[in-house]
């Protein structure tokens, strides 16, 4: 071997085309958690609720087109939440007999849950991994949207078809259409209408950072940052909330596996903060409101027991 063979540096890895993979009757099966903590501040009052979610979700190819794009059914076949601020503490387990229902949060938010556990909804993903479209899930909830539009917001979920797409998003990751390779980098904006909450727009970056490794499963890690600003004009019960929140700092970890095209792993934070106004009682105020969130994605090897 040559003095100029040993000294070579190691061949750069060759741009690859990353794609979702769906194949007719595949399930896949994820365990998503997440943390909010919120902190308001009216006048010289300070309101922190803190609120953790977890699902375990089962998502079946339903069908698959000849552009790869899937149609999946999606139930959540378990459920956490727990929630501590201003208006008390509530609970929920899918497992569990016992029911929040008298509290004023649990009034508005346990009916959406029991509904929301279980229950089937469908998704359309593209092989880029886009959630395209959502079928049944707001006819699913339509009468306990009317019955407490703000209890659906307080549950986590959007009241429409649109606004549940741009949440199930976070169980993909949106890829290049062209071959990338460590180091490539690409943006996907958005602009989404959140019915009842208002009206988000942003971009989301990604970097294609190494190969890596999830136990023995090859993955290719994949940054994410999100930048975005929420407009939000919000009929809450008794006051009327608008005004804008921004991101303030994002940083997100994908761990896809490019053979089985799939997620493997997950983990997302954001800050993001805005001055809103209140009307209220024949009043108007401000309120500064700042926000933390933390999520994580697992694809999990089977249904839990």
């Amino acid at each position: 071997m040559t003095a100029a063979a040993l000294v070579a540096p190691a061949a750069a890895a060759e741009p690859v085309v990353l794609k979702h993979k769906f194949a007719k009757g595949d399930q896949l099966v994820y365990r998503k958690a997440e943390t909010e903590k919120q902190h308001q501040k009216i006048f010289d009052m300070k309101l922190d609720t803190t609120t953790t979610r977890e699902v375990v979700n089962s998502l079946v190819v339903d069908e698959v087109d000849s552009a790869g794009s899937a149609l999946l059914k999606s139930k959540a076949v378990r459920r956490l939440m727990k929630s501590e601020g201003p208006t008390g503490k509530f609970e929920f387990d899918s497992k569990s007999t016992e029911r929040d229902t008298s509290s004023e949060t649990g009034a508005a938010v346990t009916p959406v849950l029991e509904r929301l556990t279980g229950s089937e909804y469908q998704l359309k993903v593209t092989a880029s991994g886009a959630v395209v479209e959502v079928r049944g899930f707001a006819e699913m909830i339509a009468d306990l949207v009317k019955a407490s539009p703000f209890g659906v917001l307080q549950a986590g979920f959007m009241s429409d078809n649109e606004g549940a797409a741009y949440s199930e998003q976070e169980q993909f990751v949106v890829l290049s259409d062209k071959a990338v390779a460590p180091g490539d980098t690409w943006e996907v904006p958005f602009d989404v209408e959140l019915k009842g909450l208002g009206k988000i727009k942003g971009t989301l970056k990604y970097t294609y950072e190494a190969d890596d490794k999830v136990g023995d499963r090859k993955t290719v890690r994949i940054g994410e940052v999100m930048d975005y600003s929420l407009e939000m004009k919000l009929d809450a019960p008794g006051a009327r909330v608008s005004g804008t929140v921004s991101s303030t700092n994002s940083t997100g970890t994908v761990q896809f596996d490019p053979v089985a095209g799939r997620v493997v792993s997950s983990k997302r934070t954001s800050t993001a903060s805005g001055q809103l106004t209140v009307e209220a009682g024949g009043m108007t105020f401000m309120l500064d409101d700042e926000e933390e969130h933390t999520a994580t994605v697992e694809l999990l090897d089977k249904l839990p027991e």
